[in-house]
């Protein structure tokens, strides 16, 4: 089996970088985004109205998992009373594989949806995404959907996200993110095109209410990895700084109130306007190290996926200012004030290191249960996945597998960046 993507042909990985310069970014640019975003109860009411005249045979196949399945339920019979048919399928899971996109894909394929629904977090989201595409174009190789390849969706269907958490922001963005279990250790992949973004995405706040702290941590500071590596990267642009920066904020703000309170609904509904703008932000510049990192290490060793890239964020910060002093913008953006560089980028990665350690995240790898033995037998091919994968050309410094290696050896033991 072909274990390669898009991303990993080499013409690619240039043009990907190439992606990231001043003089290409002020010839080309882009912005992409659901048509609508619906929030609140009121908004999900006209939603439902709305789409019902858009759609002629009007059969909702809604996904979810088991968890969130109540939800499911609200949707389906909120779907009812403008003259939809629904079936609910609740076999989502966390990082899907891509053969449950496929078994997905042949569900939809034997009720015949012309709306498709995920509620539920990131994984049942980017399940949708993947699903639909299969569903539409059955047989397809997911791994050869690249940005520039078009698709021709919509054929058959529409695709709406109600998001059940407050991070990931695949509500929003053009990316799904699967696991390629064919090799070993697993590896994340990224599916990428234009043509995934939802066409609707329905923010309800009561869908977040009484989350539980660890989850409501794990995914705030998934949407804080995305804020800050979108005003980084090196494909940054005003728009995306301007939704990156407001995210950035909110979550420092009302992420704690989130996490001691479950059921603190202006906490709630904040995050999740933080975090579907943290999407907008960084599926339209795109996250970079923090990303890249956190997905090699979360899949090899097991830590939630928004801890792995929460985590990365300092070192991440670190590694990029030796090559931007984009950083001194963004202390200064939330509230960091300084005499000089020095000062700043240390204040800055206080500031982080803090934040991490305010919800109980250490911020050194070792800490998180991973034993020397277990490190050195897998760093090597950690290093390869972080650096293959799509987000590190948006890294706004170059890098390489041996600095990746010096990076991940810092943060297993806690130790900043210096080189």
């Amino acid at each position: 089996m072909d274990t390669k993507t898009w991303y990993m042909n080499p013409t690619m990985q240039v043009q990907l970088t190439l992606m990231g310069s001043e003089a290409v970014k002020e010839i080309f640019g882009h912005w992409v985004s659901p048509k609508t975003i619906f929030t609140g109860r009121l908004g999900a009411t006209v939603f439902a109205v709305f789409v019902s005249f858009l759609r002629e045979r009007k059969r909702a196949f809604i996904l979810s998992d088991k968890v969130v399945e109540r939800h499911a339920k609200t949707v389906a019979e909120h779907l009812h009373e403008y003259g939809f048919e629904t079936r609910i399928w609740n076999g989502a899971v966390p990082e899907p594989p891509i053969s449950l996109a496929e078994g997905c894909s042949r569900e939809m394929a034997k009720f015949e949806p012309d709306l498709i629904v995920a509620v539920g977090g990131g994984s049942t989201m980017d399940l949708a995404k993947a699903a639909w595409i299969l569903y539409e174009l059955p047989g397809y190789d997911l791994k050869a959907v690249g940005p520039l390849i078009p698709l021709g969706l919509r054929k058959k269907a529409l695709l709406v996200a109600y998001p059940t958490t407050s991070g990931t922001g695949s509500e929003v963005t053009w990316a799904s993110i699967l696991t390629d279990d064919a090799v070993s250790p697993p590896m994340k992949i990224e599916i990428i095109s234009m043509e995934i973004v939802p066409d609707f995405a329905i923010l309800l706040p009561e869908f977040t209410l009484g989350m539980p702290p660890k989850i409501t941590a794990g995914t705030g500071l998934d949407a804080l990895a995305h804020a800050v590596d979108a005003y980084l990267s090196s494909y940054d642009n005003d728009i995306s700084d301007a939704l990156a920066i407001k995210s950035t904020n909110l979550i420092l703000k009302f992420l704690p109130r989130a996490y001691r309170g479950p059921n603190d609904r202006e906490a709630r509904y904040r995050m999740q306007m933080a975090a579907t703008m943290a999407g907008l932000a960084f599926g339209n510049s795109q996250a970079a190290l923090t990303h890249s990192l956190g997905h090699a290490v979360g899949k090899v060793f097991g830590i939630h996926h928004g801890v792995a890239v929460g985590i990365f964020i300092p070192y991440s910060i670190q590694y990029y200012s030796k090559a931007s002093d984009k950083y001194v913008q963004l202390a200064r953006e939330i509230g960091i004030e300084t005499r000089d560089k020095v000062e700043c980028l240390e204040k800055l990665v206080a500031k982080f290191q803090e934040f991490l350690l305010s919800f109980e995240v250490p911020y050194a790898l070792k800490e998180h249960g991973i034993t020397e033995e277990e490190w050195e037998k897998n760093l090597g091919v950690v290093a390869k996945h972080a650096l293959e994968d799509a987000c590190t050309f948006a890294s706004p410094r170059p890098t390489s597998l041996t600095d990746i290696k010096k990076i991940l050896e810092h943060a297993y033991k806690g130790e900043g960046i210096d080189f």
